[in-house]
């Protein structure tokens, strides 16, 4: 069995989105710096109870400024609240290096612990809450999540997948399905549990231990009997 790639492979000095909404600097764009304070609003008041002249005021921009960025109001200030949480998931990048794309233990646990990482603050479990909140009452909050968010994310971890599969180092019958199968094994133990109300805490250890033993479980199911010599 090939020997385990180090622990220092896991991301180190990164900033999760939800820590820069949190602590904005000053070095934010106008659009940028509307959209931290969107988001803070959203967590808080909820989609319904946010409005545009609430996020204007917060932010201090003049309500002309914020229509004239956002023309289609709230559901448009929302949707690029969305994809600017989700253009910041480490994943897009880290399938697109050339070692992660060599070799797939490498790869899958630098994708582990991105995703272990970048929902680690509580304002991603607030945001996470919100959408499951809301999205009964307001279905396009859910569509826009999936579609403009979390559907590319997923299927960038699929197209890796698939990748390694064509290069023979992987059996895969279902891309889709293995993502997922590969993602809930950190999500289960790490996420989840704090989003359905348990206030979990979780050292530097025991998050690398799920990153480790997710990658360990996927690619003993999954990795070929050539890739494992």
């Amino acid at each position: 069995m090939p020997s385990r790639p180090p622990a220092a492979l896991s991301p180190k000095g990164v900033v999760s989105i939800f820590e820069a909404v949190a602590t904005p600097t000053a070095a934010l764009s106008k659009r940028d710096a509307i959209l931290a304070t969107a988001t803070r609003v959203f967590l808080r008041q909820g989609y319904e109870g946010t409005s545009m002249d609430l996020v204007a005021q917060e932010s201090g921009a003049a309500r002309r400024t914020l229509y004239n960025q956002f023309p289609d109001g709230k559901e448009e200030l929302f949707r690029a609240v969305v994809e600017r949480v989700w253009s910041a998931f480490p994943v897009l990048d880290i399938v697109a290096e050339a070692e992660t794309q060599a070799d797939p233990d490498v790869g899958l646990r630098r994708i582990a612990a991105a995703v272990a990482a970048f929902w680690e603050p509580p304002l991603a479990i607030a945001f996470l809450r919100m959408i499951i909140a809301e999205g009964t009452r307001f279905p396009d909050l859910t569509e826009s999540f999936f579609k403009h968010g979390k559907t590319p994310a997923m299927g960038a971890v699929r197209a890796y997948i698939e990748m390694q599969a064509e290069r023979g180092l992987l059996t895969i019958k279902d891309g889709e399905r293995a993502a997922r199968q590969f993602l809930g094994l950190i999500d289960e133990p790490l996420l989840w549990i704090r989003v359905l109300g348990r206030d979990e805490k979780f050292s530097q250890s025991e998050r690398q231990a799920v990153i480790d033993e997710a990658v360990d479980i996927f690619l003993g199911h999954y990795r070929t009997r050539r890739a494992g010599r």
